[in-house]
Formats: structure tokens, sequence, C-alpha cells
């Protein structure tokens, strides 16, 4: 007998020679076997010695020396090596597997309720007949070798979901692996809600995880994952960081869980790459609805890195090891890692960001301020001081002006000083509230000396680069997240001022709210919120708000605060006022919208968790998190949309009804915007800056003809110059809706909430007819406000 090896790759295996191969023609080699029994142990020297990747481009036949075979009957027994080697060493894998097949489970630990354990993952086994136990990975190349996959892949999940009735507690949670070659047949699905039928498994309790070993078209995928979550099911996406098309499949499938491959969270805290990438990958999760769960932690610095990223579901060697019998109840977590936080310090310092311009006392003689101008071409500008103590800024085209007679005459007031030990966190909220040009500002010591100046662009740049040093930004809500906060939060509970204020405040049905009207208006919902929490809480300069990820938002006090309950109630009724711009008019009538599972989920509505340490002060952030979770239980089951306060037997506090005045903001604003009517609008681009001065929330006005023709250019309010284009004149409008709303009902219009091409930012637009003498329709004017300009009128009525 011989076999027959036929090479199909570029690099020759001259192993094969020094195995006792005869090389016939460029790629075919020759193995003579003494019996029939010497087959499997050539085949297995062979395997031995040789790379896998060149077995797995051979292809092998065994021929009879005596016969005189036909080209066509050899190619008809030629087989890939690896398969026929698997048919020698498992000939018992001919008859079926499905009787070897075992299920074990590995437990997905929640961190953040104490160990709990959320869900059992279900994973293949194979038992040989000699009782040996082959894992996951060997049992599916086997599978993969003898073409039985999808066989394999259908045999475990029926025999898991017949374990999770007979061996798992009632409720609980199953992740189930299915591969995308078997979810994409027509007939599967069917046959797999028949099992569930079948089995009475409520379909909630299970979640499909799409393993991505193959590339497959995720646009299909896509479709069949939507179809099965329309029947109930849950979807998981596994291995996200190392699939064939991870970025594609994440952006179309709507998935409830992202698993996070091992390779990233693995020793992620020492990888510089490795942290990058989880940090997106949750970030990317937070965007779509998706709960990230961490796999492979076996060491206690990688949960306590997962910790700082705010990933609560985890599996892994760490906890427990997959295993025929479930485990019940929670594991023991390990002692955190107070390291991480050390590690992740926010090293800021002004310093980093200020710059020393030329200063002179105000009282120095022109000629020399003159001359410093001269002598250093570029210098924009320098800063005037008296004793020592900044008073104000001489530019260079007013200083070298031939009328000026004296430095203190060309001083222009400064527009902020800062002092030099300021956070990172103040500073950018004080960046944020005071929009002005670009000039500088002062840095001052702690006797309120001159140091050094600091422009508000190099500021934003700054903040920009942070990523490097760990502190972060949300860049949705542009508000403190991710371990900076987690820092911030224990170091306050650190401190201890005896009883401090820990609010955690999310959005009631926000994942059925994404999957209901898309992620554009969802990043506007939490957009709405984060604007309001900002300025509701603007005039308390010690707290720390921040964005924890998703819909989730904190507010943290380190004493007790009096009028906080008080506060909590009016953002709850600025939410609702704002939140109803991003609804469809049908749902804000019933007052519920429905999802695709045919589910009603009220609208624009919000859930405050207190933790005040009135039971105890928690221990971190960690802690803190898991009471608030319980608070949150509590104000579910009284209906969300309520506040809940720690105590011995939490407090519920139900909202304050909206006034007149938060329901009828819009009102106020059409009100302002017809008062405009009767001012004069000139066809220059600066005719209504005394307008935007006296009302800075709109961001830019400009006026239609009957036909729905721009008549002149836009006017734009000179804080938003460089963001909003200019000109627009003769611009055909006609189409658009709000020409056409005022046109046809003669009405004013307020739009939904919207994301600006032009800004890439949360906008409102509103439109007032414009009649004539004889009270003839001639056009339309339209206004355009930002989300923070809403979120300031709700907080500081505007004068009528």
């Amino acid at each position: 007998m011989e076999l027959l090896l036929k090479y199909e790759g570029h690099h020759i295996p001259r192993v094969w020679a020094r195995l006792h191969g005869m090389r016939m023609g460029r790629n075919v080699w020759v193995f003579r076997l003494p019996h029939p029994d010497a087959l499997q142990g050539v085949m297995d020297q062979l395997a031995q010695e040789t790379e896998a990747e060149v077995l797995a481009l051979t292809l092998v036949a065994v021929v009879r020396v005596a016969d005189q075979q036909s080209p066509a009957l050899l190619l008809d027994n030629a087989v890939p090596f690896m398969v026929l080697l698997t048919r020698l060493r498992y000939p018992w894998l001919q008859a079926g597997m499905d009787k070897y097949v075992e299920v074990h489970f590995q437990p997905i630990v929640d961190l953040a309720d104490g160990g709990r354990i959320y869900a059992h993952e279900a994973l293949c086994r194979l038992r040989t007949p000699q009782g040996e136990l082959l894992s996951g990975y060997e049992t599916f190349t086997l599978a993969r070798h003898l073409g039985r996959l999808d066989a394999l892949d259908v045999a475990l999940q029926y025999k898991a979901l017949q374990r999770k009735m007979a061996d798992l507690e009632p409720g609980a949670i199953l992740f189930l692996n299915v591969l995308p070659s078997t979810l994409l047949q027509p007939a599967w699905a069917s046959q797999f809600l028949q099992w569930l039928h079948d089995l009475d498994i409520p379909h909630h309790e299970v979640v499909i995880e799409v393993v991505e070993s193959e590339q497959v078209d995720p646009a299909g995928l896509a479709q069949r994952c939507d179809a099965l979550r329309s029947q109930g099911l849950r979807i998981a996406l596994d291995d996200m960081g190392a699939g064939f098309n991870c970025l594609s499949v994440l952006a179309m499938v709507r998935s409830d869980f992202i698993k996070v491959d091992r390779g990233l969270v693995h020793q992620a805290r020492g990888s510089r790459v490795r942290s990058v990438l989880l940090e997106a990958l949750v970030s990317m999760a937070e965007r779509l609805g998706s709960i990230v769960v961490a796999e492979g932690l076996e060491r206690q610095e990688d949960v306590a890195f997962c910790r700082s990223l705010g990933i609560h579901l985890v599996q892994g060697f760490l906890f427990a090891k997959p295993a025929y019998a479930p485990l019940r109840g929670s594991l023991a977590l390990p002692t955190a890692d107070k390291t991480v936080a050390m590690a992740r310090l926010d090293r800021f310092s002004i310093t980093d960001v200020i710059e020393t311009p030329p200063s002179f006392d105000i009282q120095t003689p022109l000629t020399l301020v003159r001359q410093a101008f001269r002598d250093t071409p570029d210098l924009p500008w320098c800063m005037l001081t008296d004793s020592g103590h900044p008073v104000g800024v001489l530019h260079r085209g007013r200083a070298l002006s031939p009328g000026l007679r004296t430095v203190a005459q060309g001083a222009q007031p400064l527009q902020r000083m800062l002092p030099y030990n300021i956070g990172l966190t103040a500073l950018s909220r004080r960046l944020y509230l005071e929009r002005m040009d670009a000039a500088p500002w002062a840095v001052v010591d702690e006797r309120g000396c001159y140091i050094g100046t600091l422009e508000p662009m190099m500021l934003v740049s700054h903040l920009l680069a942070r990523q490097e040093h760990g502190a972060s930004l949300h860049p949705l809500s542009q508000l403190p997240t991710g371990p900076t906060l987690r820092q911030a939060i224990d170091t306050r509970i650190a401190r201890k001022h005896g009883m401090l204020e820990l609010v955690y405040i999310d959005l009631d049905h926000f994942k059925a709210f994404n999957d209901r009207y898309g992620f554009v208006r969802g990043d506007a919902m939490i957009r709405t919120l984060a604007e309001i929490l900002r300025h509701v809480f603007a005039s308390s300069p010690d707290c720390i708000l921040g964005h924890i990820g998703g819909d989730d938002f904190i507010v943290l006090f380190d004493r007790p605060v009096a009028l906080l309950i008080p506060q909590l109630q009016r953002a709850m009724a600025q939410f609702h006022a704002l939140a109803r711009h991003l609804y469809d008019t049908e749902d804000l009538q019933r007052g519920y919208f429905v999802t695709e599972d045919g589910e009603a989920h009220p609208v624009a509505s919000m859930s405050v968790s207190c933790v005040n340490g009135s039971t105890g002060m928690p221990q971190d952030s960690v802690e803190a998190s898991a009471r608030a979770a319980k608070l949150k239980k509590v104000g579910k089951t009284s209906g969300g949309n309520v506040i809940v306060v720690e105590a011995a037997h939490p407090r519920v506090v139900q909202p304050e009804s909206s006034s007149p005045s938060m329901s009828g903001w819009e009102v106020q604003v059409l009100d302002i915007l017809q008062r405009l009517l009767q001012e004069p609008r000139g066809l220059d681009a600066h005719a209504l800056d005394h307008v935007f001065k006296a009302y800075p929330f709109f961001e830019v006005l400009f006026e239609l003809d009957a036909d729905g023709q721009q008549i002149c250019a836009n006017w734009i309010n000179p804080a938003m110059y460089g963001r909003i284009r200019g000109g627009g004149a003769g611009a055909q409008r006609g189409s658009q809706s709000y020409f056409v709303h005022v046109r046809d009902s003669g009405q004013p219009f307020v739009s939904p909430i919207y994301l600006s091409s032009a800004t890439e930012d949360f906008c409102l637009t509103i439109a007032v007819p414009i009649h004539g003498p004889q009270g003839r329709f001639t056009g339309v004017l339209v206004g355009d406000l930002n989300l923070a300009s809403m979120a300031s009128l709700l907080e500081n009525r505007v004068a009528a």
C-alpha cells in the first residue's frame, strides 16, 4: 500500500524526504506502507513533524500498489490530511458524536452585586469512550475535520436546554453559543423555538451567543438576530476584538451583550494597546446600549482594571472553571486592588497648560511696551499688572496704534482669573459655561499675584489629549467619566466628612427608546439629561458631576446638601419638558411608546438613587454602586420616575408635576421670536448682533419669503462664528418642514431635537409666520437653539 500526499502550497516540506517520502513530480509525495496497520503510525509521525499550515494545504489518498486505479478514482478518494487522520484516531465518531457530547457550565459573575451569579454559559465538552474529556476547542476541531460542525452545534444546543431545565435554578439565564452557519440555516430558528416551547423555557431566559468563528455577511446575520430578538430572545456577540468582522457586525447587529475577547482583557492593565482597545470597546458598547461582559479574567489585577472601566459582568478561571455541575448563589470576589486607582491618578496641574508672556506694570511708559512688541514680532499681547496683581491685557494692535497715549488707556479688562491649584473638572466646567472669545485668562498664586496666562483654545487642545494620562471626558456629554471619575468618587468617600451624598441617575427604558427611535435620538436624550444636570448643579461648585456611561450619571457631594431633593425634582421636571421633543407626536399623546415586542414604555422618565451613608459609609465606588442598584430596584417596584433615598427603610419621593413655566418654555421662546418681528432686520450679517446679546440662546436666525426663499444671509450669534456658515441668501427652503407647517397652518412651529450637520450639535428649530399690513402671509422667521441653550432657558428664566 502507498500513501499519496499532494501539497498545494509554495514552500516544499523537505522534512518529508527525511521521513522516507519519495517526491513524484513537483508537489506529490509517496510513502510506502509495509502493511495496512502502519497507516496511522505514518500519519501520526507526519502530523508530529510537519507544520500545521502545511498539513492544512495537503490532500491524501491511500492506494494499493497492485491496483490500477483510474485518476478519477484517486481524486474521489483524496481527502484533506487532517480529515483522514481524525477518522483513524477517532473511529467511534463516525457513528455520531451526540452521545459523547457533555454540557459544562461556567458562571458569569456580577461584580456590582457582591459576586452574584448573573448567568451561566453552556460550554461544549466531549467524553471519549476511554473516559478522556476533550475541551471545546478540541471537540469543534474534530467536528470541523469530519464536516460535522453544524451537527455538533445543534446537538450541544438541545442538550444545554435540557440541562437548563434539569440542573439550573428557575429563572436562571443561559448563554448559549451558536455558530453563524447554524444560525443562518433557514430551518434552525423554528426548530430552536419549538425546543423552547417543548421544554417550557421562557424566551427571555436564553441569550443567543453568536460565535465569531467564521466570516459571514453582517447584514444577513443582523436580520436573523433581529428576528430572534422579536421573539423575546436576547443576543450576545462573542469574542469581540478578535473576530473576523467585529466592527461591521457590532455596527449592524443590535446586541444586548458584548463579550470582550480574553486576548484584550487578560493582562490589559499592563498593556497600553490592550487597555486603549478595551476602553474603546466599552465606550462603543455604552453608545449602543449594550452590556459588556469581560471574559478570561485570571488575575486580581485584571478584575480591578475591569472595575475601573465600569465593567461589572465578568467571567474567568479566577472565579470558576467550567464544570459539569453548575454553581449557585454568589462567588467570593477578590480583594480590591487599590494600586489601579493610584496608577491612573490624574496628575493634572494648570502649570501644564499656562504660558508666561511678558507682563508690565500698568504704569510702565508706553514706549517701553511698544519696544517689546517691536522686538518680538509674533507677540500678540502682554499682561498688565498692578503691584503684581493682573488687571488687564494689552493687545499688539492697540499698543502700536498712533492714537494711544498710555498703557492704561489701551488695557482691555480681564475676563477671568484662575487660581493656580484649580482642578481639571472645575476648569472644564468654567470653560464650558463661559463661552467667551479667545482672550487669555490670568493664572494667579495664593496671594493673587500673576504667574502666567491660559488661552482657552490651548485648554481645549490639552483636554483632547488627556487620554494619554488617564483623565477623560465622555465624548457625548463632555462630563468626567471612566477611571478619572471613579477615582474622584473613591477619593471623596475616603475623606468621610460625616455623611456624603452620592446620587445615581439613569434614564428609564432607555434601551427600549434606543431600539424604537435609533441611536441618534438616543444620543440626543443623553445629551439632554447631561445639559440639564450641568445647569441645575452649576451653582454647586463643590459637587462632582459625572457620566458613568450609557444612560447613567452621578452627582457627588462629600457632605449633606439641604436642597438636594428640590434640585433633583427640578431636574426631573426639566428633563420631561425637553425630552418630549425626542418622541413622535402619537407617542406623546398616548404617554407611552411601543417597541417591536409589543411592550409599552412611558415617555421621558428618569429614576434617581441617593446613597447618603445613613446605613454606614461605603468603602469605595463599587460598594456605593451596589447600594444604588438595590435602591434602584425599590424605585422600579414603585413604577420608576422616582427619587429613592437611602435609609433603614428607603424613602420614595415622587417628582414634582411639571409647572406651566417648564412645559411652556417653547411658548416663551416663540414669543421672543414673535417680538423680533418688530425689530429692524437689515441685510447686513451683523444687523441682529444686539438681539443675540439680549437672547444668547439663539444660534442663528434667518428669514424666508412667502415662497420659502431665504431673503438675506444668516444672522449668526457672534459666539458661533467659525461653527456656522455664513451666507444662505437666495437658498430655497420651501420644502422644509418648518416652512410648510407655518405656511399651511399659520401657526408657529417647534421641531423635534435633531443633530445639526453644521455644528455637529443637537439643536431645535422654531419658526413664526410673518404677515403684511393686510394680514397677508409674507414669510417665516426661523431660529435655531442648541441643547445647552434650552437647558439654560429652563434653569434661568428669560425676562419678558
